[in-house]
């Protein structure tokens, strides 16, 4: 079975916006904590929304390729590499503290 480009585009932006949700919420617990010091609490905040805010743009391309079938494989690969990397990351900082 192969997958046409629509279809991987879906895929990778879907895969790109759980791990942005991953990254997000993980990045924003650590900030909610009350242990730490405020600047790295501030610090972990802007990495939570700067995550959000990437999972909502994926949110909003999936939602254009599926209303109109508009999409751009390349970018919901990029984007999707880059929600993983940033979950891998969030991941590893939070385990690692």
């Amino acid at each position: 079975m192969s997958l046409n480009p629509y279809s991987l585009s879906l895929i990778a932006l879907v895969v790109g916006l759980l791990a942005d949700a991953l990254a997000s919420g993980l990045a924003l617990e650590r900030a909610l904590r009350p242990v730490g010091r405020t600047s790295d609490r501030w610090l972990w905040a802007t990495m939570g929304c700067g995550a959000l805010l990437l999972g909502l743009y994926q949110g909003h391309s999936v939602e254009l390729a599926l209303k109109t079938g508009l999409y751009d494989l390349a970018q919901a690969l990029r984007t999707s590499s880059a929600g993983g990397l940033m979950a891998i990351a969030v991941y590893g900082l939070t385990r690692r503290i």
